[in-house]
């Protein structure tokens, strides 16, 4: 839904319709009172100058300066009210705060009503020149009438070249450009969302690479401290340590580097960044941790979110393997399925640890997934974590196929 955006202000750039510094009117809110007033100043000392001239002609017609000054003045009016009046009622309107179709259908209204408003003025002025010729002329004065022809050709030629003439400097025009105005908020608005929603997404990835930043120095210090000892005691179990390290590294650092982190990655590029972190585990843990990763070749080079799946499977091995004495298992199994007619892709990470503790699922790490999630693909970005039936935990990560991020 479009919001109210202010009409006492200038219109941003963007929607400004002004084509040069003579139009300044055009940088305002179409209907607004500085669009008004400004439009008027605009137009209406070139409608006053006919009147003058109409007023010019009477009086040397008259030899009577004063007659011609009032019949001036008389046109003047009618040629402000047919610049002005019926802009003046919208503008009235508009500044009621009503409902966007109601507003648009009265104002419409307002600029027909200001034609007919216009047209008694010029009856009006015509009338009063009539008067004064006739006193002239020493006749009788009837009120001028201007009869509709009868035949509808003829009606149509006769009230077709006032009325174009009224929607071009009456009012018409305007309605055009209040319409334009309107798309162009709209489409401002949207844009405008469009990058806050892009700048959160940015945010929230800076955050995502920063925790992980500060998570991998710990990893790190944790696998260097058991090197020392294995380099001493097992030399070809530091040798495999350092292999598995080496290739964890290449595929976390470019991604994680100066708290840079891609929009966008694979399936597979996840998959096999966790793949290398649980390599380094279980070289280091030995015989107490196993793992397993499935995931059907179809859906391999599907588009998923960076990190996310990696901080899930720290997570199981922080929080549910390392602190459970004996040999555990973390099982990551991805696939594609189909929920009321829509593509989801779904990564599930379970362990058969300590299962979960009070609190451990509002911690920082897990924020920032919810929040990516929420920003990446609104309520359609799921993350479940819950205990497993017998033992452990498990945490399931569903995405659409269709990302909502553009």
């Amino acid at each position: 839904m479009l919001q109210k955006y202010p009409i006492d202000k200038s219109l941003p750039a963007e929607i400004s319709t002004a084509a040069s510094q003579l139009l300044q009117y055009q940088r305002r809110p179409v209907f607004s009172w500085s669009w008004w007033w400004r439009r008027l100043l605009y137009f209406g000392p070139i409608a006053v100058i006919f009147a003058i001239s109409d007023g010019n002609s009477h009086g040397m017609f008259a030899r009577d300066a004063m007659q011609g000054l009032l019949v001036a003045w008389h046109y003047a009016v009618e040629a402000l009210v047919f610049v002005g009046g019926g802009t003046l009622l919208a503008t009235g309107i508009r500044h009621l705060a009503t409902r966007e179709r109601l507003e648009g259908l009265l104002l419409i209204a307002a600029v027909i009503a200001g034609f007919f408003l216009w047209d008694a003025a010029d009856h009006w002025a015509d009338n009063y020149h009539h008067r004064l010729m006739c006193a002239i002329n020493g006749g009788e004065c009837e009120p001028v009438h201007k009869p509709i022809d009868s035949t509808l050709l003829g009606a149509v030629m006769q009230l077709s070249v006032p009325a174009g003439f009224y929607f071009l400097f009456g009012g018409g025009v305007a309605l055009i450009s209040y319409g334009r105005e309107r798309r162009g908020w709209a489409e401002l608005q949207r844009r405008r969302e469009r990058e806050g929603l892009e700048l959160r997404a940015k945010e929230a990835d800076a955050r995502l690479a920063i925790l992980q930043a500060q998570v991998e120095p710990h990893f790190l210090f944790n696998t260097l401290a058991s090197l020392r000892s294995l380099v001493r005691t097992e030399p070809e179990r530091a040798e495999a340590t350092i292999d598995a390290l080496v290739t964890h590294l290449r595929a976390t650092l470019p991604r994680i580097r100066e708290g840079a982190v891609e929009p966008q990655s694979t399936l597979a590029q996840q998959l096999d960044i966790c793949r290398s972190y649980l390599e380094v585990m279980r070289v280091r843990m030995g015989t107490r941790l196993r793992y397993e990763i499935n995931s059907p070749e179809a859906i391999s080079d599907k588009p998923f979110p960076p990190l996310m799946l990696l901080l899930l499977v720290e997570n199981a091995i922080k929080h549910g393997v390392e602190p459970d004495p004996g040999a555990h298992a973390v099982v990551v199994d991805a696939q594609a399925l189909s929920l009321d007619g829509r593509h989801f892709l779904q990564v599930t990470v379970t362990d058969d640890g300590a299962g979960l503790r009070e609190g451990l699922s509002a911690g920082v790490g897990l924020a920032n997934v919810r929040a990516q999630l929420s920003l990446r693909y609104g309520a359609d970005g799921v993350l479940d974590l819950r205990n497993a039936e017998i033992r452990g935990s498990v945490a399931t990560l569903r995405i659409p196929l269709e990302s909502k991020r553009t």
